[in-house]
């Protein structure tokens, strides 16, 4: 019988998890304390310790092996061509390839890859290596897998958010072949920022970060109700007193939807075809006001990334927000 896995993403405000136990799938999340990290320096490592066990413990999550789905600051990832070299060889040449990336001792970091294509000569010999490359620090690893350690997970996989859309779109073509031409973005509405992931099919493109995200519209909605930050969030999720319709708020859906927009617009000039469709996840899908700006604000298909999630988790409520953690979860069923 193949091994259970638990799918974790560690947000800036959140950790959500996705897996299977004998009732079906679940989904959970926790809201993390205010700074409790800066930049990818996590300021309290036994709170958020503390976090993940106390979930274990509450949602009875039984399954032990997890895969970390790690944050897009938190990794290098880039595509790489090579000329053919054996696994060993790849394991010596691959720190080169980050070498304009990486400012401290490259040695003090991890790397690994996966496979893109291998394109044969007219002899069938392997004639270059084209594959995704990842680095990150050993120190940020080790700190993750002791936590989740001392929570009652073990740490199998831990993969970088790329490559989680990149298993998404796998699974979802399995299901939906006819599809696996399209142009297709991510756009992960994040609480400090908004990442924006290019696809063409199942291969992974390009990304960009957007420092701008649902924190700023807290922080609006501070202003306006004259509150610290933490109500003015719980403001956003009731839409106290019509907040989310204040002109400051719509302000902000659209301000973010003008920096969304460049992004695509980029895309589509820097490449021979347009992007074909827009999947949406994160925490600011559960704002219908933003939503309803959002879609009326792009041309181009738009769906909530349920779409590509496998059809037992589709239903689930708010599962638009755990798109890294059932991905990971796919990610540890792959294996």
């Amino acid at each position: 019988m193949a091994a259970s896995y638990v799918g974790i993403d560690i947000g800036s405000g959140s950790v959500k998890v996705a897996y299977r136990d004998g009732h079906g799938v679940k989904l959970a999340m926790r809201t993390l304390p205010e700074n409790m990290m800066d930049e990818d320096d996590l300021i309290a490592p036994e709170t958020l310790t503390s976090i993940i066990a106390d979930m274990r413990k509450q949602e009875h999550i039984k399954v032990r092996n997890a895969v970390l789905v790690l944050g897009d600051s938190s990794t290098f990832f880039r595509h790489v061509t090579l000329p053919p070299m054996s696994d060993a060889e790849l394991k010596i040449n691959l720190p080169y390839e980050f070498r304009d990336y990486i400012d401290e001792d490259p040695g003090t970091y991890v790397y690994d890859y996966a496979v893109d294509e291998i394109p044969l000569t007219e002899e069938g010999v392997p004639e270059r290596l084209e594959l995704y490359a990842a680095a990150v620090s050993k120190k940020l690893l080790d700190e993750r897998a002791a936590i989740l350690r001392k929570a009652g997970f073990r740490l199998k996989i831990a993969i970088p958010s790329q490559m989680a859309y990149t298993r998404l779109l796998l699974d979802y073509l399995d299901r939906n072949p006819i599809e696996d031409h399209l142009h297709q973005v991510f756009i992960d509405l994040g609480y400090e920022q908004v990442t924006v992931h290019l696809f063409q099919g199942s291969k992974f493109k390009a990304s960009k970060t957007i420092d701008f995200g649902c924190r700023d519209l807290d922080m609006a909605i501070a202003d306006i109700k004259g509150v610290d930050r933490h109500v003015a969030s719980t403001y956003k999720n009731t839409n106290f007193e019509g907040v989310l319709d204040e002109p400051e708020c719509e302000a902000f859906y659209d301000r973010l939807c003008f920096e969304i927009n460049k992004v695509i617009n980029f895309y589509n000039f820097s490449n021979a075809e347009d992007v074909e469709r827009m999947y949406l996840l994160g925490g600011g899908t559960e704002i219908p006001q933003l939503m309803d700006v959002v879609i009326r604000s792009f041309p181009i298909p738009l769906e909530l990334a349920t779409m590509v999630m496998p059809p037992d988790f589709q239903d689930l409520p708010k599962v638009g927000s755990y798109g890294l953690s059932v991905a990971g979860l796919l990610e540890g069923e792959a294996v």
